[in-house]
């Protein structure tokens, strides 16, 4: 769940003040979700997570939020299809999509052959990351020499709320869906 719908928790912490303290319900998508139990490649122990989860937050303040998040591909909500490369993603807030995301899209597959084809020793998500983390560290380094807070990006308290978000959210959602 962290690592695949973190960014979304942080949305639903940083713009709708979801957090730990203000979580009234969670219910899990129990069609649209997979939770799988895998032997792990290197340790040769089982290890469950999730493939895909969807779920709605209900607060304490009365938002209602969808998140759904795929990390294998596949079906899509709206009929759009995936391949096990890709990621899809949205946040729904009281019926309106305040997010979406289906990553890469061809434009970035392009640039990341490019990149991947002259460092192919890098490892696949720097290829796929480069310009965000450019521009996260941009930001960051502008707002340190101005003494200020950068812009657009999540201050350390979103980030507390949204790991504990995360950690609160995991097993109400695993004990949904065994």
């Amino acid at each position: 769940l962290k690592n695949m719908a973190i960014h979304e928790l942080a949305l639903l912490v940083t713009f709708f003040g979801a957090t730990v303290d203000t979580l009234k319900s969670v219910t899990a998508d129990t069609t649209y979700s997979s939770f799988q139990t895998l032997t792990g490649p290197s340790s040769g122990k089982p290890f469950s997570d999730f493939s895909k989860i969807g779920f709605t937050i209900e607060t304490t303040s009365g938002h209602t939020l969808t998140v759904k998040a795929d990390r294998c591909g596949g079906e899509m909500p709206g009929g759009a299809m995936a391949d096990g490369a890709m990621m899809y993603s949205a946040v729904d807030a009281g019926g309106v999509v305040h997010e979406r995301a289906i990553m890469p899209d061809d434009a970035l597959n392009a640039v990341v052959a490019e990149r991947a084809a002259a460092n192919p020793a890098w490892m696949p998500y720097f290829h796929l990351q480069h310009d965000d983390y450019i521009t996260l560290k941009e930001r960051c380094c502008a707002a340190i020499l101005a003494g200020a807070e950068p812009e657009g990006i999540a201050t350390l308290q979103i980030g507390i709320d949204t790991l504990k978000l995360a950690e609160t959210l995991k097993p109400m959602l695993e004990k949904q869906l065994l």
